[in-house]
């Protein structure tokens, strides 16, 4: 994992006409477009970074997953793909095995937002995660603070299968709420297997008006819970954008919250730590 000094752990690409996309919407003008891996070159190219995970937007959709996979295949910055599979699928396990044949393929994700609150805890769900465990996979956990209560006691049934919580489990930024939420991610903290986002922060935060004193508080009780060794850098990319954000700026703004580390621990927030969650090398 030497050549992988920056890895960004969460980026998005779609073209609208492919597939049925519930997200995004019509009314977020600013990314309901198409966005392909050229455009995320291009946007990268004022920073260090050059290798990227993508990760799915589309549920119920195995075709988005092989997609990502084909996109990958044709652009080695793509270097791993976070995509769906139904884990309430009696089949999940043969499912599973057949994308899985594609090395690229480094983890599984399901938006939670579609379900019911505690879907995580449905007993076919926990099958399907018994069977990404069983291929060596991760899963992507989404979370919003009202699912928090459910994960603390999922990932106390999975303590072998690695778990990343995606934009620091989206906490309400804009109002300044840490009640609940700032308890719950340190719970789950708790877990050696559990690992963060440092991702989707700018999106939680006031679109038109965020800065980065906004976002310090929630990095600096992340980073304090999970250590410098469990968290990973998320552009979010094109998301972001939706608050103005260029990928220099997602960027420049996390350095800033990441100011009181040294060097040594916060570089492998923005490559290391992703690469060996993922098993990049």
């Amino acid at each position: 994992m030497g050549d992988v000094l920056y890895l960004d752990s969460h980026i998005h690409l779609w073209e609208l006409e492919r597939f049925d996309y519930k997200w995004p919407t019509a009314e977020l003008k600013k990314i309901f477009c198409n966005f392909s891996p050229e455009d995320l070159a291009e946007s990268m190219k004022p920073t260090p970074v050059r290798d990227v995970i993508a990760v799915q937007v589309l549920n119920h959709s195995e075709a988005e997953t092989r997609y990502l996979l084909e996109l990958a295949k044709k652009h080695s910055f793509i270097r791993g793909v976070v995509g769906w599979v139904d884990l309430t699928d009696p089949k999940v396990e043969q499912n599973l095995s057949i994308l899985a044949k594609d090395s690229r393929l480094v983890g599984v994700r399901d938006i939670l937002d579609f379900h019911e609150t505690n879907w995580i805890l449905r007993e076919d769900v926990q099958h399907g995660l018994h069977a990404v465990q069983g291929q060596n996979l991760t899963f992507d956990l989404l979370l919003r603070p009202q699912h928090c209560k459910y994960a603390i006691q999922l990932v106390k049934k999975f303590p072998g299968l690695k778990m990343v919580i995606d934009h620091i489990g989206k906490p309400h930024i804009k109002n300044q709420e840490m009640i609940g939420w700032r308890d719950e991610i340190e719970e789950l903290s708790q877990y050696s297997n559990i690992y963060c986002k440092l991702s989707g922060m700018v999106t939680e935060a006031d679109l038109d008006a965020w800065t980065v004193a906004d976002l310090q508080p929630y990095v600096t009780h992340v980073v304090e819970c999970f250590g410098p060794d469990r968290c990973m850098f998320g552009s979010d990319w094109p998301v972001c954008t939706l608050a103005g954000a260029t990928y220099s700026t997602v960027i420049d703004a996390l350095n800033s919250c990441l100011q009181h580390l040294s060097v040594d621990q916060k570089l492998p927030i923005f490559g290391k730590n992703a690469a060996q969650f993922y098993g990049i090398r």
